[in-house]
């Protein structure tokens, strides 16, 4: 008589499922052509992460049916359970619960159009949440996860938080509008039971001037780092910098500003050259350099990895004038005693 296979313990055949359903989320999304692409990634997506709480919940020994009913519990109180046992962070949930919501909807009723900046903002940060909860919860069972997936962008973007503002600005124009803001809420603020309705979210914004402050919404950017992704096109001759910039508390975009620069052209002189020029030593030039705040500054000056251990300094035009200008206005100085 044959030997009966063992069965794979429960936790880990939810476990074995949700992955499945999270790379095929992403296979959806970066598909070339997507009719019904957004609905299908939000949908796969979110079982993955319903399984997912539910293979943790499991494993914790934990009741997944609804009381009285051998029905499973819902994705997003799967998901609320997770953060109430302090399994997974508040920044997870949040991200999480939009994307529950969202697929909620499409299940049910047409979407308003998402901006693909909320889009991808959702996508990544499920993804990566996604991988950084089984790595925690599941020891070895991440490791068949890809660590690198293409995704192809030639658009100007934003972010999450500029779309969500721009949306946010057109509630009391748009229904679509609306209808976004109060899909993404609702998702935020689930409190285990149920959901925020159309009624309730309208009454929580009717009356006011301004409608973000009174959103969890707004907290949520506030709190919230956020990704843009986009391609970087590096041509012959030149480097690729990515400049993060502090934007303001009234500023929640946080832009990326990618910033093309031409060494020979943009940074035209070495120290020696710069040194010949103002009639000093080259030392004198790297000391003033760092004593007028002119190294490390990219208006200034640029460091060129020109071998494992060897470097050389190039300086701008500006970096010229303003060293001449320093001279000029005190011909005794002295970087060394400074």
């Amino acid at each position: 008589m044959a030997k009966k296979k063992r069965q794979r313990r429960e936790y880990l055949r939810f476990l074995d499922k949700s992955k499945e359903s999270a790379e095929c989320a992403i296979d959806n999304f970066n598909r070339a052509k997507g009719p019904f692409r957004t609905e299908a990634t939000l949908m796969l997506l979110g079982v993955a992460w319903e399984l997912l709480a539910k293979a943790i919940l499991i494993q914790m020994k934990k009741p997944i049916k609804k009381a009285n009913s051998e029905d499973t519990i819902s994705a997003e109180v799967a998901v609320s359970r997770l953060l109430s046992e302090k399994k997974i962070e508040k920044h997870h949930s949040d991200i999480v619960q939009q994307i529950i919501s969202l697929r909620n909807a499409s299940v049910h009723d047409v979407l308003p159009e998402i901006p693909i900046e909320v889009q991808h903002h959702l996508m990544y940060y499920a993804c990566k949440f996604y991988r950084e909860v089984v790595t925690k919860h599941f020891k070895g069972h991440a490791s068949d996860l890809s660590q690198h997936y293409l995704s192809l962008s030639f658009d100007e973007m934003t972010t999450y938080a500029d779309k969500v503002h721009k949306t946010v600005s057109k509630v009391r124009k748009s229904d679509a509008a609306k209808k976004l803001v109060w899909l993404l809420e609702r998702g935020i603020t689930f409190d285990g039971g149920k959901y925020l309705t159309q009624k309730q979210f309208d009454a929580k914004i009717k009356g006011k001037s301004r409608t973000l402050p009174y959103l969890e919404l707004g907290k949520h950017m506030k709190e919230s780092d956020m990704v843009r992704i986009i391609p970087v096109e590096a041509p012959k001759n030149y480097t690729a910098d990515l400049t993060l910039r502090k934007g303001s508390p009234n500023d929640s975009s946080l832009p990326v500003v990618v910033k093309r620069t031409d060494l020979e052209k943009d940074y035209p002189y070495l120290t020696s050259e710069l040194a010949k020029i103002i009639g000093k030593s080259t030392q004198f030039v790297a000391k003033a350099a760092a004593v007028l705040g002119l190294k490390g500054n990219d208006k200034f000056h640029q460091t060129i990895r020109t071998s494992k251990s060897g470097e050389i300094q190039r300086y701008s035009e500006a970096a010229k004038s303003r060293l001449q200008q320093k001279l000029a206005e005190d011909q005794a100085f002295n970087p060394y005693q400074s």
